[in-house]
């Protein structure tokens, strides 16, 4: 091998970070390695502490760079704009274009576009805490969409706000395999939060029922949209192959055909076969993707064959506010176990995972190879 081999890894969520350390620290020594981290933001951002941050109980969802990334990557605080895979440069917002030997799709995703407030990310969720901070007592606040971060955002706002009026609004209420829990309904009404099956225009907030002939309703005093993911369109803007939600198509390797110098991990990307059929949007999968992506470039780099992606699920867990929450131990192939964790033991169980993440990224970044994570399910999951 001549020369240094650039690897740049665009996007600085769970699954970049994971994949620029195990890189730089599994190179190191062996292979000239230069890795560079194209993420704009001036923290890493703890995304699953952000409904935190909007309802007010927690200041910041940052971390300083230092803490979650290996000293041997170079971090570049720009925006990517276009992915050029023949000439093999990345074009950067504010910026000229950067070559590339390899390159790791790690842009990760949020809510889609919406004139509404929203967690969709750090700016986003500080927008939506001096909106509420500045209601009266007994306004209204709906929260549109009954997903984890939706009964999350509403559970820990009716906690830290009880003066307000708090209503969850989504097309069939709490039927999220995440968030239609008993225990969740229970905690929901617990806390005075009205649950509500209806849509919310986006644009607006006007509530509509679901119920026929049901009047539709003026937007509260503030509405903060949680409904749906959307993945940025880079991959799609660049000619890259991608599914019909946009996502970056790899195969089993995380490798896109045809392209193999392009490789995918966490939310923005679609594993294709079975190695990708039970896996859904989470830092809980994000992680081993972006081991695993690094994993596919060192093996490369070192003419060893790569492996096939096998990733499993250990708990789904929500947030409920004021020390409570809910942890549902599964199976590998994200089905439910008969255990679960539910009320203050919930709440300490999904506060240990949310550490354990951080904790993860630093320790991959001084002791590469250390992240392990459960193997997949032996069998296709639909």
């Amino acid at each position: 091998m001549n020369g240094t081999v650039r690897v740049v890894v665009v996007g600085g969520g769970y699954a970049g970070v994971m994949a620029a350390n195990r890189i730089a620290g599994g190179a190191a020594g062996r292979i000239p390695v230069e890795v560079t981290l194209v993420d704009p933001g001036a923290q890493f951002t703890e995304r699953i502490r952000l409904h935190r941050v909007a309802a007010g109980t927690r200041d910041s969802a940052g971390v300083d760079w230092t803490t979650v990334l290996h000293p041997r990557v170079h971090r570049l605080p720009a925006r990517a704009l276009g992915i050029d895979v023949d000439r093999r440069l990345v074009t950067l917002q504010d910026g000229g274009p950067m070559g590339f030997d390899w390159l790791v799709y790690a842009v990760g995703s949020g809510e889609p576009p919406t004139a509404l407030l929203s967690v969709t990310n750090a700016a986003a969720a500080a927008d939506t805490r001096r909106a509420i901070s500045r209601l009266a007592p007994g306004a209204t606040v709906t929260v549109a969409g009954a997903g984890p971060t939706g009964v999350e955002l509403a559970c820990v706002l009716a906690v830290a706000r009880p003066d307000l009026r708090v209503t969850v609004v989504a097309p069939s209420g709490l039927t999220h395999p995440l968030a239609g829990k008993d225990t969740v309904a229970r905690r929901l009404r617990h806390l005075g939060v009205v649950v509500e099956h209806g849509s919310v225009d986006p644009a607006t907030g006007t509530v509509t029922p679901a119920t026929p002939g049901g009047c539709s309703r003026p937007a509260a005093a503030a509405t903060i949209w949680t409904a749906g993911l959307a993945v940025p369109s880079l991959a799609a803007d660049s000619g890259l192959p991608v599914d019909g939600g946009g996502r970056l198509l790899v195969d089993a390797t995380l490798s896109v055909s045809g392209h193999e110098c392009v490789l995918g991990a966490g939310d923005a990307v679609s594993v294709a076969g079975p190695a990708g059929n039970h896996l859904r949007a989470s830092c809980a999968i994000a992680l081993p993707m972006g081991a695993h992506a690094a994993d596919t470039i060192l093996a490369r780099l070192t003419g060893t064959a790569p492996s096939a992606l096998d990733a499993g699920y250990l708990a789904q867990c929500v947030d409920l506010g004021a020390g409570r929450g809910n942890v549902q131990l599964v199976y590998a192939d994200d089905t439910p176990r008969r255990w679960a964790l539910s009320g203050r033991p919930g709440g300490w169980g999904k506060e240990q995972v949310c550490r354990m993440t951080v904790a993860w990224l630093s320790r991959e970044a001084r002791r590469p190879g250390s992240f392990t994570w459960p193997s997949g399910p032996a069998l296709p999951v639909g």
